[in-house]
């Protein structure tokens, strides 16, 4: 947020809005407020804000509709609507919680057969599926790839333990394995749910992994990420949770992290 191009009034108003003191010169003012700003930098905390848009300046008025969103250190992020990705993690971790319950009631009525054998291996799937709709739901890429290595995963396993017994982790129970096909398109038509965000979406989706889990395959390294300077694309090293400014050393230029 640019406070020099804001006015006295606006920046007061933010002043008050936050609990901070409002009397002052304006540079007292943003100075106050970019404290602010820093404390909340190492609390993490945000305040979730809505407001009513009834017309636009400029333009045709619209109809009244709500903005949802937080007020960051940043500055305001929107939230975005839920799009296509978020649509299918969604699905994919309703189906995920109902191979788990699947699962848990070989695991509970198996009484020793096949099938109860099989249920920590198809409440490891069911965990992989839910945790790749996560993935999705928030919108991340390898969301994807890790629904669909779950899905082949799962049709693999299917078809090995086809059989006339029903079993957690195959929907095949006829003699022959006449339903293996079935297996097989099933597999398929779960590859291809997963791949709708790839095929038919506009969303930029995120790269890489979760914080969390970002940390944890880092941990034991340098500590540091490689990202890339958005002036020239030189590739650079910052340490992992660091947010600022970095000087790229090849075109002299800062960006913000």
């Amino acid at each position: 947020m640019s406070y020099d191009q804001m006015t006295l009034l606006d920046l007061k108003k933010l002043c008050k809005d936050r609990g901070l003191k409002v009397s002052g010169k304006k540079d007292e003012v943003v100075i106050r407020l970019m404290e602010y700003d820093e404390s909340m930098d190492g609390t993490n905390q945000s305040a979730t804000f809505s407001t009513p848009v009834t017309n636009m300046q400029g333009q045709m008025p619209v109809a009244p509709q709500v903005v949802y969103g937080r007020m960051t250190s940043q500055g305001i992020v929107i939230n975005r609507n839920t799009g296509t990705t978020s649509t299918v993690g969604t699905v994919i971790i309703m189906y995920g919680v109902f191979r788990m319950f699947w699962a848990l009631g070989f695991a509970a009525f198996g009484d020793g057969n096949l099938g109860w054998l099989l249920a920590p291996v198809a409440f490891l799937v069911a965990a992989l599926f839910i945790y790749s709709g996560i993935l999705l739901s928030q919108e991340y890429r390898n969301g994807i790839y890790t629904t669909i290595a779950t899905f082949i995963l799962s049709g693999t396993l299917s078809v090995i333990f086809s059989g006339e017994d029903l079993n957690p982790v195959s929907v095949s129970i006829a003699d022959g394995g006449m339903m293996i096909p079935f297996s097989m398109m099933c597999t398929l038509l779960g590859i291809g749910v997963a791949a709708i965000p790839l095929l038919l979406t506009d969303e930029e989706l995120k790269e890489g992994w979760p914080p969390a889990i970002e940390r944890l395959l880092n941990r034991g390294s340098s500590g540091k990420k490689q990202i890339e300077c958005v002036h020239c694309g030189h590739a650079l090293l910052v340490p992992y949770g660091y947010s600022g400014k970095i000087s790229c050393p090849q075109c002299g230029k800062q960006s913000q992290v």
